[in-house]
């Protein structure tokens, strides 16, 4: 059989940061594009489990494809079976890739997975253009349904794989997989030894250039050395909750391919790299041990390093670390349930000054703590005197399946319902809730516009910025992140 995985075109996704009007300021697509691991992984394991098929991947996003050259590819390429992966901020992209694959290949099973069909699966299998959805972990339940359709055989028993007429059997609300977060009622596809998938299949994405905004080349790689976060941020919708760490000398053993390969810039995309500092000693080790110094970065947490750790890191190539910081005060860190304190973010980026390592502060505004405009900008008067490198401020988007979204439905803030609605659905217009107790989306993204102004347009700034420039890539992101601040009303 022939096998192909898409990631879709990003045409109409819905927008974070809209106002009253639908107009938005920066979204995620403004900071880099950076490869589908998920879907990469599904597909790589297939290969290594069942050979004998041939196999093709397409990035919609990292490639600029459109729906007409990814029509024009699909026919070229006439698979058996397509693969869709979805997050359902862009359903709408994935209702329009899954028209277009059946426009040419009508007979073909289509399979839908990604976060999308695990924070809805029933509604997943509702969307007609679909003859399987996978939630959980698509390795072993995707590999399996490959066997099963070669073999002509039903495949609706396989863990985690669903259509219309099987989900229905077995939602149980009763039933509680500690391993997921508590949302999920249908039993679904999980790995317990991520140790052994085999790392992504780079070979099928090595022309694409990834790249981040904050970052240092053009030629950036993610790795992951662990899934899952055992953390309860009242606003995270992670699903998966166990913390699954990898051996890190196979992840070390994927760096070495990765250079092999080309790749000068190492991104680890894990939920929670630093869940220990002990954790963050044992990788640099590895990478001492094997004699590497690599330009890497990392997201983590304030409450998971020591100044040793961090040393160590800095020896072998630490260049930069996203901190989940989010708000200014411990008011507000208490009610997003970090499960940390100002001092500890504090002493972070304090460390990270005096090691030299670029710091990027995660922040939000419009959280419940902030009940008018002038507790917004005391917030950001608060990261400024942070003082991160770079902050990546967004408005506190109310997912589903999260505490946060529960708490404003109770409260009258959101209407119950109207995401499995459009799930079922998907049309445009839609739009991501905020916590509109206080302020009004129009207020919220003209003060988000402000908050950016307000931190990168500092003279000073701007001066330390264009000082410690070290490549083409730096600059060019830079000038394009100003022009964009600028222009964009």
């Amino acid at each position: 059989m022939k096998i192909l995985i898409i990631n879709p075109p990003e045409e109409n996704v819905v927008p974070e940061f809209a106002d009253e009007q639908g107009k938005g300021f920066l979204e995620a697509a403004d900071f880099g594009k950076f490869p589908p691991l998920g879907a990469l992984y599904v597909l790589s394991f297939a290969q290594n489990a069942l050979p004998q098929h041939q196999y093709s991947f397409l990035d919609c996003v990292g490639e600029n494809i459109s729906y007409l050259q990814l029509r024009k590819k699909v026919c070229d390429l006439s698979p058996d079976v397509v693969g869709i992966t979805s997050y359902t901020i862009s359903l709408i992209d994935v209702v329009k890739a899954a028209e277009t694959v059946r426009s040419v290949l009508p007979d073909a099973h289509l399979c839908l997975g990604g976060h999308h069909p695990t924070a809805f699966p029933v509604e997943s299998t509702l969307l007609p253009w679909f003859d399987s959805v996978i939630v959980g972990e698509g390795e072993y339940a995707f590999s399996e349904l490959l066997q099963r359709l070669e073999n002509g055989q039903d495949y609706q028993d396989i863990t985690g794989v669903y259509t219309r007429d099987s989900i229905r059997r077995h939602i149980n609300p009763k039933t509680r997989d500690s391993r997921f977060h508590e949302f999920l009622h249908v039993p679904a596809a999980y790995v317990d030894d991520i140790n052994l998938i085999p790392p992504p299949d780079r070979s099928h994405i090595k022309h694409i250039n990834y790249k981040s905004i904050v970052g240092f080349k053009n030629k950036l790689v993610t790795i992951l050395t662990s899934r899952g976060c055992p953390c309860k941020c009242t606003f995270c919708n992670v699903p998966y909750k166990k913390y699954r760490p990898r051996n890190l000398e196979l992840v070390v053993d994927e760096i070495e391919t990765c250079l092999a390969m080309g790749y000068s810039e190492f991104h680890f995309y894990d939920d929670l790299f630093n869940i220990t500092a002990k954790r963050v000693e044992e990788f640099c080790e590895v990478l001492e041990r094997r004699n590497l110094h690599i330009v890497w970065d990392f997201r983590g947490r304030v409450n998971g390093i020591t100044y040793a750790a961090l040393a160590r890191a800095k020896a072998v190539g630490l260049r930069l670390i996203s901190f989940g910081v989010e708000t200014g005060t411990d008011e507000g860190l208490a009610r997003l349930n970090k499960g940390a304190t100002i001092a500890q973010v504090e002493q972070a980026f304090r460390w990270c000054r005096e090691l030299g390592i670029k710091s990027l502060a995660d922040y939000m505004i419009g959280v419940p703590t902030e009940k008018c405009e002038d507790d917004v900008r005391r917030n950001i008067d608060y990261l400024i005197r942070l003082n991160p490198d770079y902050a990546q401020i967004g408005i506190l988007n109310i997912y589903p399946n999260t505490e946060l979204y529960t708490e404003a439905v109770v409260l009258g803030l959101i209407e119950a319902g109207r995401w499995e609605a459009w799930s079922e659905n998907p049309q445009p217009g839609f739009r991501v809730d905020h916590w509109n107790e206080f302020l009004s989306d129009q207020e919220l993204v003209r003060l988000h516009r402000e908050s950016y102004r307000r931190f990168y347009f500092r003279p000073r700034y701007i001066l330390k910025r264009i000082s410690e420039l070290n490549s083409f890539h730096e600059l060019s992101s830079n000038v394009i992140g100003a022009v964009k601040l600028l222009i964009k009303k």
